[in-house]
């Protein structure tokens, strides 16, 4: 043991362990025969229970006990007379042709965080516990967080209804032996007693930027998460001969050259925003081409070379740490939006697919914990915000104290198949957060 408490495993070892259990996962939804060709476990799906279950069995083998929750979370809890639990979690589905480190990188290190303390296991005051949330990526079934959001009871159940793949989400969640119910009526997985035994969460993962890399600081504290809203937005015009109908708004009713004027009005808000300092980030993903929303709406394919476009749509994520600031700024959004449609003689509608609030400030003694553990090991470290979401916001959002530990991704590249962290990032990571475990739950 070193001086904090915690177990002293050599270094070499710890890379070998992790890049054996990356070697594993490698083997579940890979798309081809090496890590570039990209991985897909799509939430409540056969490859992301496959996963699940490697790890389950491995924290097994180390000793662990697991439960699965009604909705599919499984959580791999250590043994020990504490009532309370400290939590370590992240996802490990992954977006369509992603990486194999976005949330994986933080099961993995949280299980090679919690496997070297198991010699304080009994002599802990709070148990040690990892948490595998379901399905966070937004890219199945078009919401994001489902798992944890399950778990406290804070899913909009309208989301049962979305589909991936020709499958519901209600379907998918049954198909993996699960129940759909606790979304369908906003019963938490976790009762009250349970959610008042969580004493602390933390989740490492990779930046998903290339701050961390670029300045050569090997951890990043993570302050705050971005909130989101995501809008889509749907323009009504009218169909016409792209010859024989004159040019200007008198004579054509233009729906996709209404979305291109509503996108650099819409971009050059967000410039100005940034220019006065405010925390922005917005991105309109989709334009037209999202498959399952084109079924139930085929007037998109209506659209050709030789006509005045009829309809089209985007999808905007906005993106800030600032609460009040997010709030305005999407009402600024809408006026444009709207005040553009008018300008081009369109109908637009503007639904809300998702509002997530930002964490504006994650706990502080949990900042704490993360910092001391980096000067313990004497590992270089900056604080700074988290442009994406994370489990983490939803389990903070319920008022648990949380934290977040960033390693770097090379490039910074993410949702990606060139999405890498090197072993060593991640042994350098897992040691920090055995470290902050242990400072959390003796």
């Amino acid at each position: 043991m070193n001086r904090t408490g915690t177990a002293m495993h050599s270094l070499p070892a710890l890379i070998r362990r992790i890049q054996e259990r990356f070697e594993k996962l490698e083997q579940i939804g890979s798309l081809g025969n090496r890590r570039e060709d990209g991985f897909d476990r799509p939430a409540w799906s056969d490859m992301e229970t496959a996963a699940m279950k490697y790890i389950q069995s491995a924290a097994e083998k180390a000793g662990m006990v697991s439960t699965w929750d009604g909705v599919g979370n499984l959580f791999l809890t250590t043994p020990g007379h504490g009532e309370e639990f400290v939590q370590v979690g992240s996802h490990i589905d992954t977006v369509p042709s992603g990486g194999n480190y976005d949330g994986a990188a933080g099961i993995v290190c949280g299980l090679e965080a919690i496997i070297p303390l198991k010699p304080m296991w009994e002599r802990l005051n709070r148990k040690l516990q990892l948490v595998l949330w379901r399905g966070e990526e937004s890219a199945s079934f078009n919401a994001v967080c489902k798992g944890s959001g399950a778990a406290f009871g804070v899913c909009n159940p309208d989301i049962l209804k979305h589909t991936n793949r020709d499958m519901s989400l209600y379907a998918a969640i049954q198909a993996q032996g699960f129940d759909p119910s606790f979304i369908a009526e906003k019963k938490a997985t976790l009762g009250p007693e349970q959610k008042k035994k969580i004493a602390s969460y933390i989740e490492l993962h990779i930046e998903q930027a290339k701050r961390l890399e670029t300045d050569g600081i090997p951890i990043g504290v993570v302050s705050s998460i971005r909130g989101t809203v995501r809008l889509r937005v749907e323009v009504s015009g009218e169909a016409n001969h792209s010859g024989g109908t004159p040019m200007g708004i008198r004579y054509r009713k233009d729906a996709n050259l209404a979305i291109a004027y509503m996108q650099v009005g819409i971009h050059e808000a967000c410039s100005y925003a940034i220019e006065k300092g405010s925390d922005l980030v917005q991105t309109a993903g989709i334009v037209n081409i999202d498959g399952d929303f084109n079924k139930k709406h085929p007037l998109v394919y209506a659209n050709s070379l030789t006509k005045v476009s009829p309809y089209g749509y985007f999808a905007l994520d906005i993106r800030s740490n600032n609460t009040a600031f997010l709030t305005d700024y999407v009402k600024d959004i809408k006026k444009i939006i709207q005040e553009r449609a008018k300008r081009f003689n369109v109908e637009v509608k503007i639904t809300e697919i998702l509002r997530l609030a930002p964490v504006e400030k994650l706990d502080p003694a949990i900042q704490h914990s993360i910092e001391a553990s980096c000067r313990d090991l004497k590992i270089p470290f900056i604080e700074m915000p988290s442009g994406a979401i994370h489990d983490a916001a939803l389990v903070a959002g319920q008022g648990i104290p949380a934290g977040m530990i960033f390693i770097p991704c090379r490039g910074g590249i993410s949702h990606n198949p060139a999405e890498y962290a090197s072993p060593e990032d991640l042994a350098r990571g897992s040691q920090i957060l055995s470290n902050v475990l242990y400072r959390l739950a003796r």
